[in-house]
């Protein structure tokens, strides 16, 4: 009867490690804040847009 070997030969980890360019990188403070501006000057940009056009339409 033959005996089996353990999985992957024994080995324990992994093989190879990711290179840098994989890596997840951190994202700074500055440009998480002008994510958030652009998103509330976007918004506000397009209710004001209903805003007007909802005018528009009560002078038909």
């Amino acid at each position: 009867m033959r005996r089996m070997g353990a999985v992957n030969g024994g080995r324990r980890g992994p093989r190879t490690r990711f290179p840098l360019s994989v890596r997840p990188t951190r994202t700074s403070f500055q440009e998480l804040t002008m994510a958030d501006l652009a998103f509330v000057v976007t918004t506000i940009a397009c209710f004001a847009l209903v805003a007007l056009v909802a005018k528009g339409v009560t002078k038909l």
